[in-house]
Order: C-alpha cells, then sequence, then structure tokens
C-alpha cells in the first residue's frame, strides 16, 4: 500500500506541476496579459525556437546507440498503422458532417508528444527518456504532418464533391498565410502536390533539429561550448512557452455539442492507442523497460494544438479540435505513467 501511495505522489508530481503550468497560461490570456492575437506567435516562438533547440540538444548530448534502437522503430509503425487504420475504417464511412468526420479522425492519431510527452518523459525519467522521446518524434512528426495533410485534403475535396462546400478553405481572420500554405500542398485541380509537401514537411523546424542532433550524435561531434550554451538557453523556454502556450489556446466552447465523439477520441488516445503500443512492445518485440516507457507515453498524449493549426487552412471543424484538445490533455496520460511506473518501475 505505501508502495502504491509512494507511486500516485511520484505520477502526481510529474503530472500536477505540467497542468498547473498549462492552466496558467489560459488565465493569462483570459486576463488578457497576452491578447488573442499573441497566442499564434507565442505557438510559433515556441515551436521554432524553444522546442528545435530542445530537441537537437537532446539527441546531440546522447550518443548515437543509447538513444537508438532498431526494436523501437520496429514497435513504432505497426502499432502507429493498426491504430489509424481502424480509426479511419471507424468514421470515414458514418454520416457524420464532413467536416467534424475530419476533424475527429485527425484529433485521434495526432498526438502533443513534443510539448506535452517530452516533458513529462523529462521530469519523470531524464535527460535519456527525453532524448528517446525525440527519436519516436523524429519518426512519427513528418507522418503527422503528412496524414493530417493528406486527410484534411481528401475530405476538403470529398465536401467540395458533395455540393457541401464552396472552396473547402477556411482561414482565421482572412489570414492569407493560410491561403498561402494551403497552395503549398494542393494545385488548383484540388489534388494533393506531393512535391510541395513533401518539401513544407522536410522545412519542419524540429525535423531539421532532428536530423542534425542525429548527425551530431552518430559522428560524435564535439560542438563548442558556447553553441552548446546558445542551444541550451534556447531549449530551457521551450518547455515553460510549450505549456503555457497550451493553456493560452484553450478555449471551452462547444464541448457539449461535441460531447460523445470528444469523448470517443480521448478514450482512443488514453486506452486504444498506447495499449496498441504496449502489446507490440511488451508482447511482440519485447522492448526494454525505457523504451516501452517512452513509446506508450508518448502516445497516450493528448490532441496536438499544431492540429488547431494546421486545420486553419481547411474548412475542418476547428470547434471540435479545440475542445478535444482541451478534454484530451485533461484526461490522457497521468493513467498510463501511474500504470507504467507500477509495471516497470526505473
Amino acid at each position: 500500500m505505501n508502495s502504491l501511495w509512494g507511486t500516485i505522489i511520484e505520477v502526481l508530481g510529474v503530472t500536477l506541476p505540467v497542468f498547473v503550468v498549462i492552466a496558467i497560461g489560459y488565465f493569462i490570456r483570459r486576463k488578457k496579459i497576452i491578447s488573442e492575437e499573441h497566442v499564434p506567435v507565442l505557438n510559433k516562438l515556441t515551436y521554432n525556437f524553444g522546442l528545435s533547440s530542445l530537441v537537437f540538444i537532446q539527441i546531440s548530448k546522447n550518443k548515437f546507440s543509447d538513444i537508438f534502437n532498431a526494436g523501437l522503430i520496429k514497435v513504432i509503425f505497426p502499432s502507429y498503422f493498426t491504430y489509424i487504420l481502424i480509426i479511419f475504417c471507424a468514421f470515414f464511412f458514418t454520416k457524420i458532417k464532413i467536416r467534424t468526420r475530419s476533424a475527429i479522425i485527425v484529433s485521434s492519431f495526432r498526438n502533443n508528444m513534443a510539448f506535452i510527452g517530452m516533458p513529462v518523459l523529462l521530469y519523470a525519467f531524464g535527460r535519456l527518456a527525453s532524448a528517446k522521446a525525440s527519436v519516436v518524434i523524429a519518426i512519427l512528426l513528418p507522418l503527422n504532418f503528412l496524414l493530417t495533410a493528406i486527410f484534411f485534403q481528401v475530405f476538403s475535396i470529398k465536401k467540395a464533391g458533395s455540393g457541401t462546400g464552396s472552396s473547402g478553405l477556411k482561414t482565421a481572420g482572412g489570414d492569407s498565410s493560410a491561403v498561402s500554405s494551403q497552395a503549398a500542398i494542393s494545385n488548383e485541380t484540388g489534388k494533393i502536390n506531393a512535391g510541395k509537401l513533401l518539401k513544407e514537411m522536410l522545412l519542419d523546424p524540429v525535423v531539421i533539429a532532428v536530423a542534425a542532433g542525429i548527425l551530431v550524435s552518430y559522428f560524435n561531434i564535439r560542438l563548442p561550448k558556447p553553441v552548446i550554451n546558445i542551444f541550451d538557453i534556447l531549449s530551457d523556454i521551450a518547455v515553460p512557452l510549450a505549456l503555457i502556450s497550451i493553456g493560452a489556446s484553450f478555449k471551452f466552447f462547444h464541448i457539449r455539442s461535441n460531447f460523445k465523439y470528444i469523448t470517443i477520441v480521448s478514450a482512443a488516445k488514453l486506452i486504444f492507442f498506447p495499449l496498441i503500443a504496449f502489446l507490440f512492445g511488451k508482447y511482440v518485440f519485447k522492448l526494454e523497460s525505457l523504451d516501452l516507457i517512452s513509446t506508450c507515453i508518448l502516445f497516450a498524449t493528448p490532441v496536438a494544438v499544431a492540429t488547431y493549426i494546421q486545420a486553419q487552412k481547411y474548412d475542418a471543424d476547428l470547434d471540435f479540435i479545440s475542445s478535444a484538445i482541451i478534454t484530451s490533455t485533461i484526461l490522457t496520460m497521468t493513467g498510463w505513467l501511474f500504470f507504467l511506473k507500477v509495471l516497470s518501475p526505473l
């Protein structure tokens, strides 16, 4: 019993500060310390500089053999595609509104691994777990980006074909950059432009940071101390800014009207997605403890805020996505962190 309470206290010690900082971000926006117009800027600053620096420095400071595990790769792909296939088949042929259907499917597999998963792993299990998480993120980030664009584009074309929408596009406040981004992944005929989509994906700052970090780690390159200090300073802002930006992005609208499907999405992310990874990792590929924990925690993370940002390029249901972000953030991860702590204590 003492061990159980000790584990509960340990888990709360990791997750409670994370959610408190998220709540601080929410009240900062509510009190208009930062305006709503500044929230996207905060998200971009966190993603482009803080998160990219954190990912790079975490990978580059560890030996390549410590963070790269072929078994980890074997678990990620079957878990990821099995889950997406099930979710897609479950919702694609339903009679839910097309724009909501696309939001449900994408919200079900887009995980906030970087802004939520990495801080939890860093504080719960240390830098090595965080570095291993970076490799998982490196693999899944381009896939998430690609599949999100494809799903939204497919449903956008489907909606246009059904006559339920005119342009299939929606921008926040008439933001021309959203239209520009949309042009980067589709051509005038409504077909996916694979070349431009690939270019946009490869130029993502986190993808670049991961690739650079892997090169430094693999070739055991010794970075000059001033360079390390610069990335250390920038990486220190990643976690607090990421959590604050998530809180500042929260909007408690339309949760009640979408309660049924938000509950399904949250349950899928909390139980089904990490459970698939757990079964593949523990019983099929026999992952070591830290690799198994890192993978399951990352797969149990809530809907990524970037999903909302990317959805603005299409006529997706933004209200559903924002509600799913809030609900899944509140419900996910704590249970799996507790379960894995009990099952595989480190």
